[in-house]
C-alpha cells in the first residue's frame, strides 16, 4: 500500500514538550517504528526495529522524545556517542505532526543532549533520507540549518578488462609486502597518522582519535565491513624500515574493493599512490576478477583525481554531514 507523505509546510507553533530521557518504554515506540518501517519497506525489504529498538534501550545512547501534553510519543531522535563523537542513528516525527520547525526542533534538542565531549557529530545520507516525514531534499536542509557541512561520498568502479597502465618500478630502497590482519595496532597507528589533518579525517571516525581508529581497524581487518584479503592488500616499506603507504583490499560479494589506499605524510608526491594502486589493480585482474570499486570523498581533490586518471568511473554518490561543535 503506498504511503502518501504528509509533511505539512504551514509555520505553526511546536507544541507539547521535548526533552533527554534515558530509556523509553518499547510500547511508547511501537506507533513511531511500525509508521517509518512501513515507508522505509518502500525503499527495502530489511526491518530495522529490532536494531533501532536496541539503541533505544542501550544507556550509552542519547534519546530525545517529542511528546503531547498528554505524554503520546510524537517522534523521537537517536544519536550514538563514541569518545569525542557521535553518529546521529534516527530520527522521526509522525506525518500528522511533520513540519521543518518540529523536526529543526527536535535535532536541535538531540543536539544539545549529547555529552560535553562529543565535539563531532555525523550524519550519513542514508539516515538523512530515511526522515521520510519529510519531504526529498529537506532534511538535508535542516541539517545545513544547524551548521552541518556537506561532504560528497562518491562510489567509483572499474572494467578491469580495459588496460591497466604498466606497473612502475620501486624507488631505490623501497619494498613491497603483504600486511598481517593480526597487526590491527600498528595499521590502526598509521591510518590516524596519515589521515590526521586531511579532509576524510572526520568524516571516516567522527571520535578522531587513535584509539577510534584502531577500533575501525579491527573491525575492517577482521571482516565486519567485507572479507579482508591480504593477498590482495600492500604494505610498502621506505628505506628505513617504516611503512610509506598500503592498499587494502575488501572482497565484498565476487568483486574486491579498495578499502583504504594512503601514503606517509612524508612520502608524498613521490607518485607512490599511483604505485601501490596500479600494483592492487594487476592483481585484482591477474587473480581473475572483473571489476572493482571503492569510495572517495570527492572534495579530496587529489586521490578522486588519481582514480579518474587511472579508469575509475562514478557510479553514484551520497553524502556525508558533519557538525563541528
Amino acid at each position: 500500500m503506498r504511503l502518501p507523505r504528509t509533511f505539512r509546510r504551514a509555520a505553526e507553533d511546536v507544541g507539547g514538550e521535548f526533552r533527554a530521557e534515558a530509556s523509553i518504554e518499547p510500547r511508547d515506540l511501537s506507533r513511531l517504528l511500525e509508521d517509518f518501517q512501513e515507508r522505509l519497506f518502500k525503499l527495502s525489504p530489511t526491518d530495522v526495529r529490532p536494531d533501532l529498538l536496541r539503541g533505544f534501550e542501550d544507556p550509552r545512547t542519547t534519546k530525545v522524545t517529542w511528546r503531547a501534553s498528554e505524554g503520546a510519543l510524537q517522534g523521537a531522535a537517536l544519536a550514538t556517542p563514541e569518545g569525542a563523537g557521535a553518529d546521529l542513528t534516527f530520527l522521526h516525527i509522525e506525518p500528522r505532526h511533520a513540519t521543518l520547525r518540529a523536526t529543526g526542533r527536535l535535532l536541535g534538542e538531540l543536539l544539545a543532549a549529547l555529552p560535553p565531549s562529543v565535539a563531532r557529530v555525523r550524519a550519513s545520507d542514508r539516515v538523512a533520507h530515511q526522515w521520510m516525514h519529510l519531504a526529498p531534499g529537506e532534511a538535508r536542509q535542516v541539517l545545513l540549518d544547524k551548521g552541518f557541512v556537506a561532504f560528497d561520498r562518491v562510489l567509483l568502479s572499474r572494467d578491469l578488462t580495459r588496460p591497466i597502465p604498466p606497473e612502475g618500478a620501486l624507488p631505490p630502497g623501497f619494498a613491497l609486502a603483504h600486511p598481517d590482519p593480526s597487526d590491527a595496532e600498528a595499521l590502526g597507528a598509521f591510518a590516524y597518522r596519515v589521515y590526521e589533518g586531511t579532509t576524510d579525517f572526520g568524516i571516516i571516525a567522527p571520535d578522531a582519535s587513535p584509539d577510534a581508529y584502531l577500533r575501525l581497524y579491527r573491525r575492517f581487518l577482521g571482516g565486519e565491513l567485507g572479507e579482508y584479503s591480504p593477498s590482495l592488500s600492500l604494505v610498502l616499506r621506505g628505506p628505513e624500515g617504516g611503512t610509506a603507504g598500503v592498499v587494502h583490499t575488501l572482497v565484498i560479494g565476487r568483486d574486491p574493493y579498495v578499502g583504504d589506499l594512503s601514503v606517509a605524510p612524508e612520502h608524498r608526491g613521490k607518485g607512490l599512490g599511483r604505485l601501490l594502486l596500479v600494483r592492487a589493480l594487476c592483481a585484482y585482474r591477474d587473480a581473475g576478477h572483473k571489476r572493482t570499486g571503492l569510495t572517495v570523498t570527492a572534495q579530496n581533490t587529489a586521490a578522486y583525481n588519481l582514480y579518474r586518471s587511472l579508469g575509475f568511473e562514478v557510479e553514484r554518490s551520497a553524502a556525508v554531514y558533519i557538525l563541528s561543535r
